[in-house]
Parts: C-alpha cells; sequence; structure tokens
C-alpha cells in the first residue's frame, strides 16, 4: 500500500515514466505531445532603427512651381571690393565708374523613387498590418536617401578642414579627434568669410556620433562644463561650443570611412561646418507616397498591391566659403600599424 502511494505521489510531481512531456521526443512518440503545440504569434512588431537626419533643415529651401522647368537658376549680384587705402575724391573731378559683378548658379532637380510589390496572398495571410508598416519603412528609406544626396552634394566641397594642421584624410591618425580649439578655429575661418549665421546668431556643426562622443571627452568642454553645467556631462550635451551649435547625425551618410594605410586612424568621419544660406535645396516635386490597388492590364487577377515613393529635387551649394566639410577621427577610431 505504501509503495503505491509513493508511485503515485511521484507520478503527480512529475517523477513517474509514464510523465506526458513536451521537451524530449519527437511529434507521434509516445509521452510528447509535440504535435499538439503551435507557436505563438506575438501582435507585437518589433522596432527597425529609426536615423537622425538633419542636413535638409540647414539648407534654404525653394520650390521651383510645377511647369516651370527642371533647372532653377541662382542670381548673386557681388560686393564691391574694399581697399585697404580708400582713395579719395578730386574736387570737381567724377571717379571712374565700376562695373557690376553678376554671378549666377544653376542647378538641374533630379527624380528618384523606390517601389515595393505586395502578393494579394501577403496581405491576407500576414497578422500584423503590413501595408500600413510597409508604408512607414518606406517613408524612413526616403527621408535617409534625402539626407544621403545632399551629404554627397556637400562633401563635394573643396573647402575641407583636419584637426592638428594636417592636409589630407590618409594623414589623420587617431590622435586626430575634433575638440574644442577645432571648433573655435571654424567659427573664425566663417567668420572669416563673413557667413552668415543662423537666427541664434550660431553657426551650425554636424558630426557623427562617434566624433561627437570624442568632442565630449575633449579637456577644454570637461573643464567648462563640470562646475558650471555638470547635467550637460551626465546627459552628454555638447550644445553650443566655440560660437557653433553642435549637432550629431547617425543617418547612414555619416557612415564611418575605413582607411587601411600604416599609421592611418582607422575608422575616420566627415562632418560640416555650416553657415546659413550656404547651400540651395531645390524642390520641384515634394516626397510623394503611393498605394496602388491591385488590377490593370498588368495585373488581371489582381495579385499584386504596388506601394512606393518619389521626389525631385537638387542641392546646389551656393556659398562655398560659408560651408566647412571637417575630416577627423573618431571616438573608436585605432591607428593602423
Amino acid at each position: 500500500m505504501h509503495s503505491k502511494f509513493v508511485k503515485f505521489a511521484l507520478a503527480l510531481v512529475g517523477f513517474g515514466a509514464d510523465v506526458i512531456t513536451v521537451s524530449t521526443g519527437t511529434a507521434g512518440t509516445a509521452g510528447n505531445v509535440a504535435a499538439d503545440l503551435q507557436t505563438y504569434f506575438s501582435a507585437k512588431l518589433l522596432e527597425v532603427a529609426e536615423r537622425n537626419v538633419v542636413l535638409s533643415q540647414f539648407g534654404d529651401k525653394v520650390q521651383i512651381p510645377s511647369n516651370s522647368s527642371k533647372t532653377i537658376q541662382f542670381t548673386r549680384e557681388e560686393k564691391f571690393a574694399v581697399a585697404q587705402t580708400p582713395t579719395q575724391l578730386t574736387e570737381g573731378v567724377p571717379p571712374d565708374a565700376t562695373g557690376l559683378t553678376v554671378n549666377l548658379f544653376q542647378a538641374t532637380v533630379e527624380q528618384y523613387g523606390f517601389l515595393v510589390r505586395l502578393s494579394d496572398l501577403a496581405e491576407i495571410t500576414a497578422k500584423h498590418p503590413i501595408v500600413q508598416r510597409t508604408m512607414e519603412l518606406l517613408g524612413l528609406q526616403a527621408s535617409e536617401v534625402y539626407d544621403q544626396l545632399i551629404f554627397n552634394t556637400l562633401a563635394a566641397n573643396t573647402n575641407v578642414y583636419f584637426p592638428n594642421g594636417k592636409t589630407a584624410k590618409t594623414g589623420l591618425t587617431q590622435s586626430d579627434t575634433l575638440g574644442y580649439n577645432d571648433l573655435v578655429q571654424l567659427e573664425a575661418n566663417l567668420q572669416d568669410q563673413a557667413a552668415r549665421p543662423f537666427d541664434n546668431g550660431e553657426y551650425v556643426c554636424v558630426i557623427a556620433p562617434q566624433v561627437y562622443a570624442s568632442l565630449q571627452k575633449d579637456t577644454d568642454w570637461k573643464a567648462s562644463h563640470q562646475l558650471s553645467s555638470p547635467e550637460a556631462i551626465w546627459k552628454g550635451e555638447v550644445g553650443s561650443l566655440g560660437g557653433l551649435r553642435v549637432v550629431r547625425s547617425n543617418a547612414p551618410s555619416f557612415a564611418s570611412i575605413a582607411q587601411t594605410g600604416t599609421g592611418e586612424a582607422n575608422p575616420i568621419y566627415a562632418g560640416f561646418a555650416i553657415g546659413r544660406f550656404a547651400y540651395q535645396v531645390s524642390e520641384l516635386q515634394n516626397l510623394r507616397a503611393y498605394v496602388v490597388a491591385p488590377g490593370g492590364q498588368s495585373d488581371p487577377l489582381q495579385q499584386s498591391r504596388k506601394l512606393g515613393w518619389k521626389f525631385a529635387f537638387k542641392t546646389l551649394i551656393s556659398n562655398p566659403n560659408w560651408i566647412v566639410t571637417i575630416y577627423s577621427a573618431g571616438n573608436n577610431s585605432v591607428n593602423h600599424s
């Protein structure tokens, strides 16, 4: 009697040989319920990366009206030179006249787009709202493409700055990070060119996260915040430094640049010191999203839906001296030996 009671108790707590399990054996095996199991599908969609794209907000936006042209022309009357020793007028004698210098700048817009096709089976079998989510992903992609195109134009500018007196990207080492002294110099360079500040009276410096991190480790920046505003250190906010408002962007356009030469910093990063009106963003066609219902001659059985986006614009640097491309090492840069 005692033996039967013990066996019954052991079976109840899971020690008997006749225990039904889900972790051993396979479907169709005695003592296993794998054939009766299903995967639980979470209603929550996992998040994707949303990048901080910022370059469009610092350009001068110009809308091209429809039915006008693909090409936009900007005109600038250049300033008159000022001599170090201005010439006095001779009494009663008119001075020689000087002609105007008028420069023009042209930009021809280009169109970009992207298309996704969803089958009807994908729509009616997927658990999540696949059309809505796909449109969200297309919007993220469009903003990053827009930012990349602006970046490509700005990076082609020949007005370039390197820390520590370096003169080329290949000469940068691990210690050539951006610091307070560099921002002071960049601000002075923009001032020398009479670059216009933004509404807050400052220029803007846009840099990658690893460059932003190295700037927070700069001894001058740390010293200026340890007593007066330590909360900036706690929050990791550089704010304004040396007359420039520092903005970080983790957009794909600011990705690291690999270097492989001996003694070079790897990776390095590109950034920009920007004055107002340095570049124009000319838009002929604002970003438009499209959702095309199934059907039509190419889809007689209504088997697919098309989703996509397009826009038409062009970036033009109108004042090359009012924007400086910066190349530097970052917080994670190492030297090739």
